[in-house]
């Protein structure tokens, strides 16, 4: 698929155009997709039920971050893929980061803006692409990008763009979802299905994300594994709503789905295509450290 063509893609599915972005809509009956639109983080003690696992996501990134920093109070943050502005605004409340944030589509930017306003909080958001970041080399003490690479299909340029927009000895902590690295032909088909249902790109792996990072002189110092904590709870959900559609009460689930306005045809397949594939990914957050200037 053509890079424009993904891009207008993933476009539409975020601004509720187009009929992939029922999954969307059914998301909404559930989170707080206002302004998040990332992963949930439930530690083994924390139900996926009780308070924001999205926040809690952002919180494990923001604390793993200013575990690298000299300080967090007042430094400078780019959050790139920063979605409706949930995590870029919670960094900023709960760390003290200087906040700006970018994201691809246009109509998660005005909604960031507006969380930004309810919040009082004097963040920056703009529309851009990752791939050229609207910022002077060494802008930015720290970057983050929270469940948003997977979006983009160009990973290695977006690394560069962020290695060049970090301060010397800069900080980057991202959280994505990546092919775990012994998946067969049959589980690669499964998540390229995946992808196609949900408009991403091809996944990577951690490996092809480390790689990235250390071509732009940034050094992977941390890696962390967070699936059981995250998509491994979310495929016990998946689980759960595939069995009831091949009950007898799936006609019923059905139903329920068409009078809350959203199409079954295209829904239950993408959440299949997604229950299918999620034994064949891995959550993981990466660490990388700024050692040199990006390209020398």
């Amino acid at each position: 698929m053509a890079t424009d063509q993904l891009h207008d893609r993933i476009t539409d599915q975020f601004s509720y155009r187009g009929e992939r972005a029922d999954v969307w809509r059914a998301f909404d009956l559930l989170l707080d997709t206002d302004a998040f639109l990332n992963l949930g983080y439930s530690a083994w003690y924390q139900s996926p039920l009780l308070g924001s696992s999205q926040r809690r996501l952002a919180t494990e990134v923001g604390s793993t971050l200013a575990r690298q920093l000299p300080a967090t109070d007042g430094a400078g943050l780019l959050d790139v893929g920063c979605g409706r502005g949930g995590p870029t605004l919670h960094l900023a409340e709960r760390f003290g980061y200087r906040v700006t944030g970018i994201d691809l589509v246009p109509y998660n930017v005005t909604r960031a803006w507006e969380n930004a306003r309810e919040r009082r909080h004097a963040a920056e958001f703009a529309v851009g692409d990752a791939t050229r970041l609207p910022f002077a080399p060494g802008s930015f003490a720290a970057c983050t990008a929270i469940d948003s690479l997977v979006y983009l299909p160009e990973r290695a340029t977006v690394f560069a763009a962020i290695a060049d927009a970090l301060e010397p000895e800069g900080v980057v902590v991202l959280s994505d979802l990546v092919v775990r690295g012994d998946v067969g032909d049959a589980e690669a088909r499964l998540v390229s299905a995946f992808a196609e249902a949900w408009d991403m790109p091809a996944l990577g792996s951690l490996e092809e994300y480390e790689r990235a990072l250390e071509d732009v002189d940034v050094q992977v110092v941390e890696r962390r594994d967070i699936t059981r904590h995250s998509v491994g709870r979310f495929r016990k959900w998946t689980t759960l709503f595939c069995w009831l559609l091949e009950s007898p009460v799936g006609v019923l689930v059905e139903r329920a789905l068409r009078s809350a306005g959203l199409d079954p045809v295209v829904l239950l397949p993408q959440i299949r295509r997604a229950h299918e594939a999620l034994p064949s990914l891995r959550h993981v957050i990466v660490v990388g450290k700024k050692t040199g200037e990006a390209g020398t």
